[in-house]
């Protein structure tokens, strides 16, 4: 989930490395570390997908992305790569043999991102098992909770996603990405709580004022229901803070969302951009 991620929170590694074992395992280890290291810079183009609000019936980014899914501008063609699939299937021989937290938390952290959600989530539920009380596992499980509640319209494995969040919190009660992915989750609910939503993605902006997710997210939830009067204050905050913002999704969200608005004010019809917290 959330970089993804993110930070829509990213896969985190730990402080120590398990020791691999033979020279797959090291090229295995090698590969995961560099992918994981990529996670921080990866926070706006992982889940170019991840819909809002109102775009629960377009699909989610989570997961392999299907044939009748949108493919994002400058995304790589669809289909299984050789190498990759060889990759994955060293990560899950590796995972198998090495039952560690760190060796847990990476292969499932390495599956996560590449979409292989569901086999993910058992390692790392193993290293949440392991190590209750760390963040990296719980903010995955979150994320990929949340996934897989929004590719299957799933209101309850978002309820999951909901307490995953929740647990992380406890740990890091500060990490404004977390909290708000937390907000969003509720707008999947059915029916959706957007007023909790919203309370959620006010706490991380009176942290940040000019946290580009929560604007985006917020603006998008005033356009959804109608209260298109406070969409234009929020949009306008969200003009502003990404003024300067170089990164080319954000760029381009905000030219879609300014077309959103538009519709919804009467105007011209516009493609959705999304930008992913985790």
């Amino acid at each position: 989930m959330a970089e993804r991620k993110q930070e829509r929170t990213t896969p985190r590694t730990t402080d120590s490395q398990p020791t691999p074992s033979n020279s797959a395992n090291s090229i295995l280890f090698l590969t995961v570390g560099l992918l994981l290291g990529l996670v921080v810079g990866y926070v706006f183009t992982d889940g170019i997908n991840k819909k809002a609000p109102s775009s629960l019936a377009k699909g989610a980014k989570a997961g392999p992305l299907k044939g009748n899914e949108e493919v994002p501008p400058g995304h790589p063609s669809v289909g299984p790569d050789p190498e990759v699939e060889k990759e994955i299937q060293l990560a899950i021989e590796s995972g198998e043999k090495n039952q560690d937290y760190d060796s847990q938390l990476k292969v499932g952290s390495y599956l996560y991102q590449e979409g292989r959600v569901d086999q993910a989530k058992k390692y790392l539920l193993k290293a949440n098992e392991l190590k209750p009380g760390e963040f990296a596992p719980i903010v995955n499980l979150g994320n990929l909770h949340f996934d897989l509640g929004q590719q299957n319209r799933d209101s309850k494995m978002m309820q999951t996603a909901i307490e995953w969040y929740e647990k992380a919190l406890k740990i890091k009660p500060d990490d404004l990405n977390v909290n708000t992915d937390l907000g969003i989750a509720y707008t999947f609910l059915l029916p959706p709580d957007n007023k909790k939503a919203l309370a959620y993605i006010d706490k991380s902006l009176s942290k940040d004022p000019k946290h580009l997710q929560s604007l985006y997210h917020k603006t998008r939830i005033y356009i959804e229901t109608k209260d298109l009067k406070s969409a234009d204050t929020t949009f306008a905050l969200f003009k502003e803070a990404s003024a300067s913002n170089p990164n080319e999704t954000i760029k381009q969200a905000l030219a879609a969302l300014e077309q959103e608005l538009n519709k919804a004010k009467g105007g011209s019809d516009g493609k959705t951009v999304e930008i992913p917290t985790h």
